[in-house]
């Protein structure tokens, strides 16, 4: 597994890396302490996973975000963050975050975090789910979703929670883009919710393990 930690403080980065090391023993770890060195490092390598802060001094609050999802769209992102406003939170969702973990969580909540991404799933802080909690002992599987959605919806928001836009479910699914509009359309309905942000955090409410398609 590699992971591509990115702060401006070498101190977190490197509380961030023994964490990792302690239940990922055998990860591969690259540090960037900037959003530039960050993208050279993903242009070197094929990251499984990266943790980005959101305040780098090049590159201010969601900038850096938004450029590593234009450029690396299929790595999934980890915003670690001292802010986690529900604002704050939902807005990474909406730019294609992965999952958002605050700085004054502990190493179980990073693992937590970590893990559930690797699974499909999303991990939110209690700011942003209203609640006590954002992983259940027992996650549902795809088979065991509360709505009724059909095997394709079930893919296509498989997609949605792994951040990626119309365009590149349409081209994982082989289906146009047109139909993936129309399927995000009916999954929202269904789960009574008005945005893919607001699905994203309704799957991790819920507690559901979604198995990406293959296509």
């Amino acid at each position: 597994m590699k992971i591509l930690i990115v702060d401006d403080h070498s101190l977190v980065r490197e509380g961030i890396a023994t964490m990792i090391r302690n239940f990922k023993p055998q990860a591969f770890i690259v540090e960037a302490d900037s959003c530039e060195s960050a993208i050279i490092q993903a242009r070197k390598e094929i990251f499984d996973l990266m943790l980005l802060d959101l305040n780098l001094p090049d590159q201010p609050g969601m900038v850096a975000l938004q450029r590593m999802r234009e450029n690396y769209p299929a790595m999934p992102v980890v915003i670690i963050s001292g802010q986690e406003d529900r604002a704050t939170v939902m807005k990474t969702l909406d730019l294609g975050a992965k999952s958002f973990v605050p700085k004054s969580a502990d190493a179980a909540k990073v693992r937590l975090a970590i893990e559930a991404v690797l699974d499909g799933r999303v991990y939110l802080p209690d700011s942003a789910l209203g609640g006590p909690g954002s992983q259940p002992v027992m996650p549902l599987l795809s088979k065991d979703i509360p709505w009724a959605l059909t095997d394709r919806q079930v893919d296509v928001l498989a997609l949605v929670v792994a951040g990626l836009p119309n365009k590149l479910i349409a081209r994982r699914l082989g289906i146009v883009e047109s139909t993936v509009k129309i399927h995000v359309s009916a999954i929202l309905k269904e789960m009574k919710v008005a945005s893919r942000t607001q699905a994203i955090v309704a799957v991790s409410k819920a507690g559901v393990q979604l198995h990406m398609p293959n296509g």
